[in-house]
């Protein structure tokens, strides 16, 4: 099957859920140091390039995010640039493991606004609940839960206007993040595959 080109799904200025999984489902995150060495990584490559992160979730074989991005090609650098310097670490690390570490190119999904935004963000930090390796997401402390539950300042965040008369079941209940490229309302959905069929 024919992969979409990356500027059908997303655009400059969108918001964007952007994962990226290792290959064969190996461990990339083996130790505490590996996750803070990546969240380093995060934050310089935010900082150069220019994007924004208002959530995220490391797991030991992948990792989410979701950003608000000015350029669509500058984001793509930054994230080639994220990724080949883990490779590095890991390559470092184990002289025996050779070869790429990351399950091909980033995925994406463009999201409609910023109540998709908070719904996809909540998705997001769930992600250790879900696999049974915490009780609560803000247990876990390699993700924005943290942030947004407790109220602790985490350097990697930007902020933006999250709906705050919703409750986090609401937001959960909001939309399908498992199917398709886009998180948002039916009418987003549409006017989103139209334009992309267009192009």
């Amino acid at each position: 099957m024919v992969r979409k080109a990356r500027s059908t799904v997303l655009y400059d200025g969108c918001f964007a859920h952007v994962f990226s999984r290792a290959l064969d489902k190996k461990l990339i995150f083996r130790s505490p140091d590996d996750f803070e060495f990546f969240k380093a990584l995060l934050w310089r490559t935010k900082n150069k390039y220019q994007y924004r992160i208002h959530h995220y979730c490391l797991m030991n074989t992948h990792f989410h995010l979701a950003v608000s991005l000015d350029k669509l090609n500058t984001f793509s650098d930054a994230l080639k640039e994220l990724k080949q310097a883990y490779v590095t670490r890991v390559h470092g690390q184990n002289k025996q493991r050779k070869g790429p570490i990351w399950w091909g190119r980033f995925g994406s999904k463009i999201i409609e606004d910023e109540h998709y935004l908070a719904a996809c963000g909540l998705y997001i930090e769930m992600n250790p609940v879900k696999a049974g390796m915490v009780e609560r997401p803000e247990d876990w402390p390699y993700s924005s839960s943290r942030h947004y539950f407790l109220d602790q300042t985490d350097p990697l965040i930007d902020p933006y206007e999250k709906p705050a008369h919703e409750t986090t079941s609401e937001l959960s209940k909001k939309t399908n993040f498992t199917r398709g490229n886009i998180i948002g309302s039916e009418l987003f959905r549409l006017q989103t595959q139209e334009c992309a069929y267009a192009t």
